[in-house]
């Protein structure tokens, strides 16, 4: 019985993996406002609920892996950076596995807007130093941190949006659908 058991959670971990990387490439894909997509919100419920942090990275880099082929890419170097800053959602999502309630919902919350400052900062850091689309002064970092603050309210907003939406379905599924079968003896 743990057998089967063991089988049948491994297989809808796996569907979970293929459905979330088949919403976000089809997200990114899409048109949508710029940084409003589902891949970080992603990669906090991957941390959260896959076993391994790799199983939550390979979410959120085989999601963007495969969009980028199908819409292209600026550089390596910044396809690199942002693939690093997607890993930071996941760390989150991990260290969210034990909270439970209305602290897992804070956390949620926290993590989400985390996720998008940090990317934020990284990216464009990465922008400003490797672009040449500013000078390398602190003037010109301000300016390329000034120039993407529409860009960062676009990806908090899209990441609190898809992180309540993805982590309300899963409240619910959990609560509606797997409930354990009680027989009647």
């Amino acid at each position: 019985m743990s057998f089967n058991r063991f089988k049948s959670e491994d297989a809808g971990r796996i569907l979970l993996f293929i459905i979330l990387v088949g919403f976000a490439v089809l997200a990114r894909t899409m048109e949508h406002a710029p940084n409003f997509t589902p891949v970080a919100a992603i990669g906090l419920l991957g941390g959260y609920l896959f076993r391994s942090r790799l199983a939550g990275l390979l979410s959120v880099l085989a999601a963007m892996f495969v969009s980028d082929l199908i819409i292209g890419y600026e550089s390596v170097t910044m396809r690199v950076v942002v693939y690093l800053a997607l890993s930071v959602p996941v760390l989150l999502g991990s260290a969210l596995k034990s909270v439970k309630g209305v602290k897992l919902g804070f956390g949620l919350v926290g993590s989400s807007l985390l996720s998008s400052v940090s990317f934020y900062l990284t990216t464009n850091l990465a922008v400003w130093a490797f672009s040449g689309m500013y000078e390398h002064t602190m003037q010109g970092l301000v300016l390329c941190y000034t120039y993407a603050l529409p860009f960062l309210r676009n990806t908090m907003i899209g990441d609190l949006f898809y992180t309540g939406a993805f982590f309300g379905i899963y409240a619910a599924v959990r609560h509606f659908a797997w409930r354990p079968v009680t027989s009647a003896a």
